[in-house]
């Protein structure tokens, strides 16, 4: 058996595989070592490109024998800040009995849920409940919560708190995806990675 395969069929331990996971990093990006920390974004603080992630999902394959689609896995996250407008549209007319449509949502967005809801209760000729906001704006980030853990991975709560926070007065696509696409960190990375390697993760 040579090497790669040895390697490709071993079973890895977390730590060896954030390990791994920094040196793919440092050789597909052309960044320091000391810069791959478990918190830095892949996009933001590492220049990460769409070309770059489809290398980074080659040299995972080859290295620890996981098929890792990254490039796809950066196109879900980013689809989640793109697909607000739609979702949003969708839970208030299930919730409130208001139709509204993406194109009137996109003119409301610089005055984020607020807005939004202050236009749902204009038509309802009435208040909408307190706390509404951040209930409606839970609902958005629990999708995106759902949409990591399919690919195995876990939203903290500092970062729901902050896209929530973002959503009460912002809800720009741009925006929500560049804070979307900070969620993809070397710590994120190495989770995606750990989780597809099911039983040959020790302690799994």
């Amino acid at each position: 058996m040579t090497d790669l395969a040895q390697e490709q069929q071993r079973v890895w331990t977390r730590s060896e595989v954030e390990a791994k996971v920094g040196e793919i990093l440092v050789e597909s990006l052309g960044v320091a070592e000391t810069e791959v920390t478990p918190a830095a974004s892949l996009v933001r603080d590492l220049g990460a490109e769409s070309i770059d992630f489809l290398d980074i999902g080659f040299k995972i394959q080859q290295g620890l024998g996981v098929n890792l689609h990254t490039a796809e896995i950066r196109d879900r996250v980013m689809a989640w800040g793109a697909s607000v407008h739609p979702t949003l549209a969708a839970l208030i007319t299930e919730r409130y009995g208001v139709p509204m449509t993406v194109e009137e949502l996109r003119g409301l967005e610089k005055g984020g849920l607020a807005a939004v809801l202050g236009r749902v209760a204009s038509r309802k000729s009435g208040e909408v409940l307190p706390g509404a906001v951040d209930e409606l704006g839970r609902a958005l980030v629990d999708r995106l919560v759902q949409e990591f853990a399919t690919l195995g991975c876990a939203v903290g709560e500092k970062d729901q708190a902050d896209l929530l926070a973002i959503m009460r007065s912002d809800l720009s696509t741009r925006k929500l995806t560049e804070r979307t696409l900070d969620l993809l960190t070397v710590d994120a990375l190495a989770g995606f990675v750990c989780a597809k390697l099911g039983p040959r993760l020790a302690g799994a």
